[in-house]
């Protein structure tokens, strides 16, 4: 199957406006980050208890928080559950309340007799993290995506030259910049499965871009006689087809993930790849190859 066969947009012409475009996104997501104090990080790296409670009947957060509350447990985060009678608690750190750890309290409120529900000791699930190890895992994180961002540069450089390298990893930090910014602004939580998106978005926004630049060098060495502006338009328009399609399916797919997955390591790990696929569709197009075109501009003033 193939579609936008034969097209001749003039990609390069749009590249002042996409640059505008992103810039607004790149901005808008460092501001919130700056004004938040940083990503909302989940208890995977800050530290703290998560419990998952299904009870008998369907239950709202407020009727949870207000025995919670009651009970002198503060500063929780109540939130429905996949189903309408479960929730999910969470605590930003391991503390101890009244002399007793905080996540046993809250077990031992939930499934006191006089509640207006039923929840069994089996229906209750517990995570915790403690900050210490939620600050090795924010480390481990960086160096991670830091690591992989240095290997696909190499990876570039070696493949084709330095120029193409550099434009795709612009295009890759500019991915997860956006992402995350859009997670600030949306007040999403950064848990581990985030990161897990965030490496995934970056080998497909890179697999997109791979694609565009090989047809750009084989374009190269086929049209000399062309403009450097004519050759990125042409290798763009000839990949465009496979480009949509891979994108198109991939987004299909995570649509439904993410229409199911109301909370929890589903629901962001299906938000991050939603936001990451579109981003980097995008940017192997309007940010990848601009850039590599900037800089054979810039070759060409200097000779």
């Amino acid at each position: 199957m193939q579609v936008l066969i034969g097209t001749h947009f003039d990609f390069m012409g749009w590249r002042r406006i996409a640059y505008a475009i992103s810039g607004f996104f790149v901005l808008a997501g460092l501001v919130s980050l700056v004004l938040k104090g940083g990503p909302n990080f989940g208890v995977d790296f800050k530290g703290g208890v998560v419990i998952q409670a299904k009870f008998s009947r369907p239950i709202t957060t407020g009727e949870v928080r207000s025995v919670l509350q009651n009970a002198g447990i503060a500063q929780i985060l109540v939130q429905r559950g996949e189903t309408d009678d479960e929730v999910v608690i969470s605590t930003p750190e391991v503390q101890m309340v009244g002399g007793k750890d905080i996540s046993d309290l809250i077990k031992e409120v939930l499934t006191k007799a006089d509640n207006p529900w039923r929840v069994d000791e089996g229906g209750i699930n517990t995570d915790k993290v403690s900050a210490s190890v939620g600050r090795d895992l924010v480390s481990s994180a960086i160096k991670s995506i830091m690591f992989a961002m240095v290997l696909i540069l190499g990876y570039m450089w070696f493949r084709f030259e330095l120029r193409f390298g550099v434009g795709a990893l612009i295009a890759l930090v500019h991915d997860v910049v956006i992402t995350l910014g859009i997670f600030s602004i949306l007040n999403e939580e950064v848990n581990l499965p985030t990161i897990a998106a965030f490496l995934t978005i970056v080998g497909y926004s890179l697999n997109d871009t791979i694609v565009v630049f090989d047809r750009i060098r084989e374009n190269m060495k086929v049209h000399r006689g062309k403009s450097f502006d004519e050759t990125i338009n042409d290798s763009i328009n000839e990949t465009l087809s496979r480009t949509v399609i891979t994108g198109l399916t991939t987004l299909f797919t995570l649509i439904t993930i993410f229409a199911l997955a109301r909370v929890g390591a589903l629901h962001t790990l299906s938000l991050a790849l939603l936001i990451g696929i579109v981003v980097g569709t995008y940017s192997s197009i309007f940010v990848a190859s601009p850039i590599l075109h900037g800089w054979h501009l810039r070759l060409q003033r200097g000779k």
